[in-house]
């Protein structure tokens, strides 16, 4: 079995470092539109889960300092692969953007949390084509149904704008813990970490 290296570990590093990000955002999300109706007790669990994954990266980053260097070079699929990653990533953001600016133009400002959501859920379908994950298709499909599910609620006037943001943004936090989870199982799989 060839010895583990610094590249096999930057996936699960490179996943948990945006799934930190993403779940931070979506519990900012959720809080400001709960008003502190829940007391931020929504706030305090996705920061306690969020700490969790900073725990791990951390762990994770510092073990890779100790792992030997890859002589491998990147292969042409790789290569290939990184391209359209940051194409996809490229157009997810170009798409809020668009997504922000027409729905202020129509008035429809309160739609923008679901449109968000629409698209970081789109953006799983080419990653999963790309990277052969299908994983990627669950995560996609999960956040597009409650992007859908907020456009919706929103729409039909079933429950107020601040409420059907906070069931979204909920819903896509569970998205990025759940690839958080995956990225962390990675990681120690790789890294044969014990959790005591």
């Amino acid at each position: 079995m060839k010895p583990i290296t610094k590249k096999d570990i930057d996936k699960p590093i490179g996943g948990l470092f945006f799934m930190i990000i993403n779940t931070t955002i979506w519990a900012f999300i959720a809080e400001y539109y709960l008003e502190n109706k829940d007391y931020r007790l929504i706030g305090v669990l996705l920061g306690f889960i969020i700490t969790a994954f900073l725990y791990f990266y951390l762990t994770f980053t510092k073990a890779q300092k100790s792992l030997i260097e890859s002589t491998e070079e990147k292969t042409i699929e790789e290569k290939r692969k990184e391209k359209w990653f940051l194409i996809v990533f490229g157009l997810e953001g170009l798409g809020i953007l668009i997504a922000k600016n027409v729905l202020m133009n129509i008035h429809h400002d309160e739609l923008f949390i679901s449109f968000f959501a629409l698209a970081v859920g789109l953006h799983f379908f080419p990653l999963a084509k790309i990277f052969n994950r299908t994983f990627d298709y669950y995560m996609g499909a999960w956040t597009c149904l409650f992007a859908i599910l907020g456009i919706y609620l929103i729409t039909q006037k079933t429950i107020t704008v601040n409420f059907a943001n906070v069931v979204v943004s909920l819903g896509c936090a569970i998205a990025t813990i759940s690839y958080g989870v995956r990225m962390i199982n990675e990681g120690r799989k790789l890294l044969l970490i014990k959790v005591k």
